[in-house]
């Protein structure tokens, strides 16, 4: 299923290609750790090109038609061994799902600003069978447009962030 973005338009898709272009030449896009070298050498015109005229599910599908990832991957044991593991299949979905998130909201963000709006609303933007309570418990609530984009423009605070956690379904709106 996918997201239900209710503020994807021109002037927000033009804000993400900035927050992209920003973000890459600040070293703040996030490399998946299960991309191969097809994934790490396009990950960024792909995720342009999805913030232009697509959306996430078509950025997964790019990732997996492309052969983007990784097949398998290492993983460390309870023991503190290694295992060798299938990449799941679901890891470019997921990770469509988040990073194209991530810049829609920043996108809004700045539209909020230059709007002198300064608040979002949170809301659920992808259904899931069971969400989180944490989830569930901002669905609704207001948050501050400027602590937030500076969040999401790091890469490593963007993943602490309840909207954009793997698998949240959350976005903001206007």
């Amino acid at each position: 299923m996918n997201f239900n973005y209710r503020d994807l338009d021109d002037r927000t898709r033009t804000l993400m290609k900035e927050e992209i272009d920003l973000a890459a030449r600040t070293g703040q896009i996030y490399y998946s750790k299960r991309f191969n070298s097809t994934g790490t050498e396009n990950w960024v015109t792909w995720l342009t090109e999805a913030a232009e005229s697509h959306d996430e599910h078509w950025l997964a599908f790019r990732i997996w038609a492309c052969g983007g990832m990784k097949g398998f991957e290492e993983r460390t044991t309870p023991s503190g061994g290694y295992t060798v593991t299938h990449v799941p299949d679901t890891a470019s979905q997921t990770l469509a799902d988040g990073q194209f998130n991530r810049f829609y909201i920043a996108a809004l963000c700045r539209r909020a600003l230059d709007d002198s709006t300064r608040t979002l609303t949170i809301y659920r933007a992808k259904q899931c069978a069971e969400a989180r309570p944490e989830s569930e418990f901002l669905e609704g609530t207001s948050i501050d447009a400027n602590s937030l984009l500076m969040q999401l423009r790091n890469k490593q605070t963007s993943f602490t962030c309840a909207l954009t956690k793997p698998n949240s379904g959350l976005s903001v709106h206007l």
